[in-house]
């Protein structure tokens, strides 16, 4: 029994499960059957000790190829990222790791220390919302599921970091870029140095079961290191190739980083479908301009697995399509006024079954806002929202969440209304 569910565990993983320890099973002669194991715990253990922080001998024989970076490629990466050579990361770039939330309701959460990169945290915070709640095997109730112990809550950010970095790779191979700690290369020439992008080394992997067990292995510098956001940032920009990510943009020029240090939409696509394209409607938008010159607008391919709202498309600024309005999780990244957050729902047949889209919650967690508790809203699309004369009263959540649901009526349970 302990062996099978062992490999199941490892199995969610796509790893091989290690042979039990003997001093982990302890023998219980006196019950009825003095044979019998205890087995309590052994699995989380397991979990915990062996692939998060120290994976056994063999599983560190993992098929990859480094190599340290070098000047020709950080200045290729400089200016995708900020558009010049000249411009380094911000201290709030620089400080933000994958940290999580210490207070009990929100221990899913992922702290943000300051603004900026809002965008990456929001994704990354969607997809560990994906692995807590929707998958695996775990049949506790929903509401614990939102107070994880710190093994599983890193567990499933290293899950869903290799998500992120294998669907940028086009689900064929990724690059993971690590600080060494150490310059590989000396500035020179138009490139202003910023301690982070020279220390890098890259690895390469071409099997998902290898980068989940190397993310695994190196979850600290994500989680605990100063440059995780960075990391990841860069990780999935190489996953995805400098070349591709210039081919998705609609203007070759863009970059992924823009003013103040926030992220571009370019950028949280990315993270989200592992295509750095443009927009947020679905696929392409051909415009004729008259003369036989046609203009290729790229957007959303495919359904995602998190979804996205926007404040934009309620002052009828952009289109966002049912790929992201209706993903295959119940959560979405939830862009407003140039800060991203994420809203979701424990209830995945909200986004099958219409009839559970009549009443039914949302739960918010803004990793900037310095969120105390937990935020429930009740959703009820059978009653229409009253008509405020003032609109600078209404919540700006509760515009996006109408962007989806047209003119639903939204109860903040007691909770004071972001405005």
């Amino acid at each position: 029994m302990a062996q099978d569910r062992l490999e199941r565990a490892f199995k969610r993983q796509g790893v091989q499960p290690p042979s039990l320890r003997k001093n982990q099973l302890v023998s219980d002669r006196t019950g009825d059957k003095p044979d019998a194991l205890q087995l309590e715990d052994v699995e989380d253990e397991l979990i915990k000790e062996d692939i998060v922080l120290f994976p056994p001998p063999s599983m560190l024989k993992l098929q990859t190829v480094s190599k340290p970076i070098d000047l020709s490629l950080a200045k290729e990466i400089k200016t995708l990222l900020f558009g010049s050579t000249f411009c380094c990361f911000s201290e709030e770039w620089k400080l933000q790791n994958f940290s999580f939330n210490d207070i009990a309701s929100l221990k899913y959460g992922i702290v943000q220390n300051k603004g900026g990169p809002c965008g990456v945290l929001a994704a990354v915070q969607g997809c560990v919302l994906q692995k807590l709640l929707f998958e695996g095997d775990n049949r506790t109730n929903s509401n614990l599921r939102l107070q994880p112990s710190d093994a599983q809550r890193t567990r499933c950010l290293a899950l869903a970091i290799a998500d992120i970095l294998w669907r940028a790779g086009g689900k064929e191979q990724a690059v993971v870029a690590l600080a060494s700690g150490t310059p590989h290369f000396s500035p020179t020439g138009k490139y202003k140095a910023d301690g982070v992008l020279e220390t890098l080394t890259l690895y390469s992997l071409t099997s998902s079961e290898d980068l989940v067990t190397f993310i695994q292995q190196s979850i600290h510098q994500f989680e605990a290191g100063p440059y995780g956001c960075i990391l990841l940032t860069l990780s999935a920009i190489l996953s995805r190739s400098l070349e591709l990510v210039r081919q998705d943009f609609d203007v070759p020029t863009s970059h992924l980083i823009g003013a103040h240090g926030y992220c571009t939409q370019e950028l949280v696509n990315l993270l989200l479908t592992g295509r750095a394209v443009s927009n947020v409607f679905n696929d392409v938008v051909e415009l004729d301009s008259g003369d036989g010159n046609i203009t290729l607008l790229r957007g959303i391919e495919a359904r995602s697995d998190i979804g996205f709202l926007s404040l934009f498309e309620h002052y009828n600024v952009c289109q966002v399509g049912c790929f992201l309005k209706t993903p295959r999780f119940p959560i979405w990244v939830v862009c407003s006024e140039s800060h991203f957050s994420i809203l979701f729902s424990l209830q995945p047949e909200l986004l099958c079954d219409w009839r559970s889209e009549r009443l039914f919650d949302l739960y918010y967690y803004d990793g900037l806002a310095n969120q105390q508790e937990e935020i429930r809203l009740t959703v009820d699309t059978t009653k229409t929202a009253p008509e405020d004369s003032c609109s600078d009263l209404v919540p700006p959540l509760e515009l996006c969440i109408r962007t989806k649901w047209k003119g639903a009526s939204v109860n903040w349970n007691g909770s004071d209304p972001i405005l």
